[in-house]
């Protein structure tokens, strides 16, 4: 969608494909003979006016004697009369392109002034839900090992035709610029986007998609972006500046994915590699939440300690408890100092998140519960942090990384068990904690 002017051409090659590859094309009834130019075409292209104002509903119209092919940017027609949708505002050029009696083409470009988006479209309630929908990362959804760690990767690269994730290469959610960034998608005479930054910096532009552009199943069509820009819109390993086409993904109520090919945008046969980013609307919550929050929380605040006894190691990634080699908690400051014995968490209400460490000092971050991502008869859930882990969140037998992602295996009024399953699958690390009384 564009306020400014936006020029919608269609190829030479793909018209000639066009008229010798398609079905029989609806005509007005008028003979094909003659040549005629593009001065002498009869065609129209003219907004439907609803409350004084041109909609976004287009009647087209040819009244000359020749085959009739139309593009308007959200996709093409070959009707001699038809009805359209668009998503933009503002300025705009519909291409005819005609072919006479004698074979050859002839096109002509059409203004067209769009100033509200009243009817609606198809998909578009998926961005802007009732009116306004703001999106940020989905910090969830994407569990993956990449570089030997696991974690949430919401942005990174894979593969054309095959990933819908990040699964090659990526940065785990909170680790690469404007990961507090929103981008917001909303109705607003046209499709206005709008990108926030932490610091409540707001960058505005327009948007629009058209959902007929497909590469194959992998992908549901094309967003195209102007004057602003969805978060951290860059090229991975590459100095290619900011994105603004993407091919969709996903697009769905509660998630939206989003790719370009690194380096090349929204080719129409791309191949290689991609860039994808991942979100999720603000907000929104896959499953019900709140009795699991209310046990880490208390409603408002609570203190979890490290339990009695056998409270920290490894084992069998499909075990509840450690079960190789395993600390109680003077053990765990053996291994992260002042993070045992004498050390505690707070979890917040309000998905706050701090360590008290042992030697008096502290450590802050935030949190998020998810009990829609569970592993059928292992976990209920996940925990994922940031800025701050839970007590001696690390795995060992991988150079002591920090983990960020945890599965909860138990959670109630009293006790606390999380799991981490490493890279190679076959081992997991488990923390217990108690609730201090």
């Amino acid at each position: 969608m564009n306020m400014n002017k936006s020029i919608i051409y269609s190829g030479l090659l793909g018209v000639v494909l066009f008229f010798t590859a398609c079905d029989p094309i609806t005509q007005s009834g008028n003979d094909l003979t003659g040549k005629l130019t593009a001065d002498q075409l009869d065609v129209k292209a003219t907004p439907v006016v609803v409350n004084g104002q041109k909609t976004n509903k287009i009647v087209l119209e040819n009244n000359s004697p020749v085959l009739s092919f139309w593009n308007y940017g959200m996709g093409t027609t070959s009707k001699a009369y038809d009805e359209v949708l668009v998503t933009s505002t503002g300025d705009m050029i519909v291409q005819f392109t005609g072919r006479n009696g004698d074979g050859s083409t002839v096109t002509k470009d059409i203004n067209v002034n769009v100033e509200t988006i009243y009817f609606p479209v198809t998909g578009l309630d998926k961005f802007i839900g009732e009116g306004s929908k703001t999106w940020v990362w989905d910090e969830f959804s994407n569990e993956q090992t990449i570089n030997s760690i696991t974690g949430i990767y919401p942005y990174g690269t894979g593969g054309v035709g095959n990933d819908k994730a990040p699964a090659w290469w990526g940065l785990e959610y909170g680790k690469f610029s404007e990961s507090d960034a929103t981008m917001t998608f909303a109705l607003d005479g046209g499709a206005i986007f709008t990108k926030t930054l932490k610091d409540g910096t707001q960058q505005k532009g327009t948007f629009s998609f058209n959902l007929t552009k497909k590469v194959g199943s992998w992908s549901q069509g094309i967003l195209s972006l102007k004057g602003a820009t969805i978060p951290h819109a860059v090229s991975l390993n590459e100095a290619k500046g900011e994105a603004y086409d993407f091919y969709i993904l996903e697009l769905e109520d509660d998630q939206l994915v989003l790719a370009n090919v690194k380096g090349n945008g929204v080719p129409n046969e791309p191949s290689g590699e991609v860039n994808i980013w991942m979100f999720r609307p603000e907000g929104y919550v896959a499953a019900d939440n709140s009795q699991q929050i209310a046990y880490l929380t208390g409603g408002s605040e609570k203190v979890w300690s490290w339990g009695k006894g056998e409270v920290f190691g490894n084992g069998a990634a499909t075990s509840s408890t450690p079960g190789w080699w395993i600390l109680d908690s003077d053990g765990v400051n053996e291994q992260k100092p002042n993070e045992g014995t004498g050390a505690t968490m707070v979890f917040g209400s309000d998905e706050s998140l701090t360590l008290h460490l042992a030697d008096g000092s502290s450590v802050s971050g935030t949190y998020k519960v998810n009990m829609g991502k569970f592993v059928e008869g292992w976990s209920i859930g996940t925990l994922t942090t940031k800025d701050a882990s839970v007590l001696a969140g690390i795995s060992i037998n991988e150079g002591k990384i920090p983990v960020n992602s945890f599965h909860i295996l138990s959670l109630d009024e009293k006790q606390l068990v999380l799991g981490y399953i490493v890279a190679s699958g076959s081992e997991g690390w488990f923390w217990i904690f108690n609730a201090q009384e």
